[in-house]
């Protein structure tokens, strides 16, 4: 369906606009395609069709506005299209959290990490804490087991002297790193991250006077950042390494005094340490790439570009 609207219109369309153009027609009728945001479906499917084959016919044209063409027609920049669209009136910013759910699927997947992730709610914290909690709590925090790394004897053996066998990660996400917050977020990650073996700053997007001002930070404080890459998730990388920390128990211990989340964490690890082979828990769930895809275009995440 989505090939023919883009032959007989000749322009380059966002997923919105194909589905206008398709209802207009009454294509939509012929497509399996329903749900209360069918555009949304209909543009994961056309994203990672151009993801999954090289001799997709699909091309994307724009980044934002996010639009989608052929191959077989040449775009001028300029081209552009206006159907009746309909617009949702309570479209607001991407949240922090919605972020979440990508960091979960790279920390899982990249070969750094191979970890396990649990978002933190600062609002279930204690009373006590409150308006302390963006310095004090981690946005997720996850843990890489030693299970496939090394044999039960070596885990036990290091449990024996004293070493450590887990990874424990901490990290503060942000929609945009600039000029003029910088700092701000650097320092709220050193506050709330330094705890863990490694701690970072996470964002999609950071301005080049931001960076080079995180690169000075990172070379005095540890801090790690992370640049998220909206396209493909898979592809974000580690653009300044964490300094390597031996866990600060007395905050660990502080914050599972004050925060379910992180108590539940802290247990879940104790849990698999306890029995050395990885037990289930209340982890984030880690999405497929469809899944992960569809809640990007149904979230507009990718407006942060």
């Amino acid at each position: 369906m989505s090939k023919i609207i883009l032959e007989e219109t000749k322009k380059p369309m966002n997923p919105e606009e194909i589905w206008a153009y398709a209802v207009k027609k009454g294509y939509d009728k012929q497509s399996s395609i329903r749900g209360k945001t069918p555009w949304n479906t209909l543009g994961a499917q056309i994203y990672s069709d151009i993801q999954k084959h090289a001799d997709s016919v699909f091309q994307k044209v724009s980044v934002r506005p996010q639009k989608f063409g052929l191959k077989s027609i040449s775009y001028n920049q300029c081209d552009s299209i206006d159907f009746d669209v309909k617009k949702d009136k309570k479209k607001d910013r991407v949240l922090e959290r919605d972020i979440h759910p990508l960091l979960v699927s790279f920390v899982n997947s990249d070969s750094h990490f191979q970890a396990h992730t649990i978002t933190i709610y600062h609002e279930s914290s204690t009373k006590g804490t409150k308006g302390n909690e963006f310095w004090m709590h981690p946005d997720l925090v996850s843990v890489h087991y030693p299970f496939d790394d090394l044999k039960t004897s070596s885990i036990d053996l290091a449990k024996n002297v004293g070493m450590d066998t887990i990874t424990i990660y901490s990290f503060e996400v942000k929609r945009e790193v600039n000029n003029s917050n910088v700092r701000e977020y650097y320092f709220q990650a050193v506050s709330n991250s330094s705890w863990a073996n490694e701690g970072y700053l996470v964002a999609p997007h950071f301005t080049q006077e931001a960076l080079r001002q995180l690169s000075r930070l990172n070379a005095s404080f540890g801090i790690g950042v992370i640049k998220l890459n909206l396209d493909d998730v898979h592809q974000s990388e580690i653009i300044l390494p964490s300094r390597d920390n031996e866990l600060d128990l007395t905050m660990i211990d502080d914050l599972s005094r004050i925060n379910p989340d992180f108590s539940k964490f802290v247990s879940l690890i104790n849990d698999s340490m306890r029995v050395n082979h990885y037990v289930e828990g209340p982890y984030d769930k880690v999405k497929s790439d469809e899944e992960l895809e569809e809640y990007i275009v149904r979230k507009q995440i990718r407006e942060l570009i």
